[in-house]
């Protein structure tokens, strides 16, 4: 696992993409998708944004959508993980700080929606491309059960 889940840096987030389900452990920065609309509003706040144009932190894709999610999981597929990687850390580290291993996004871009259970006052699912939905909710329990590394033996470690 290139990155280890920590609460507030390195979040988890459950893509969907082409009917396939993913896992991925990374910078949470790279996961507000429509970072025009982002820089946007830290000018209208009177930010200072020195190169508003230049999206190099994010391999110069400055909006993360249906069109554009091939080439964008392609340059991060380093930073995705197995079900079995996130279930053993669960498994060994009796003493994980459960903020850290909790999925903070749920992204489909087959249905164009990003789902926000980030703790933070991030808001992610303020910065969505044109056409999608954004929301803040728990959407822990809709995951597919083959994709809950949570569950353990049986046992659901985030809601006991």
């Amino acid at each position: 696992m290139k990155n280890q889940p920590e609460y507030a840096e390195n979040i988890i987030v459950l893509v969907q993409y082409m009917k396939s389900y993913k896992w991925f452990v990374t910078d949470k920065e790279i996961w507000f998708l429509d970072f025009k609309k982002l820089i946007s509003a830290y000018l209208e706040n009177g930010f200072d944004i020195p190169n508003p144009n230049d999206f190099s932190e994010r391999f110069n894709i400055p909006v993360v959508n249906e069109e554009t999610a091939e080439e964008f999981l392609e340059k991060i597929i380093d930073s995705e993980v197995k079900v079995k990687e996130l279930k053993n850390i669960l498994k060994q580290d009796t003493h994980v700080d459960m903020l850290d291993m909790s999925p903070s996004l749920y992204i489909n871009f087959d249905q164009k929606e990003l789902i926000s259970y980030y703790p933070e006052p991030a808001s992610y699912e303020l910065y969505v491309p044109d056409g999608w939905i954004g929301s803040y909710k728990d959407f822990i329990k809709d995951v597919p059960e083959i994709y809950c590394y949570w569950i353990i033996d049986g046992n659901n470690l985030f809601y006991k």
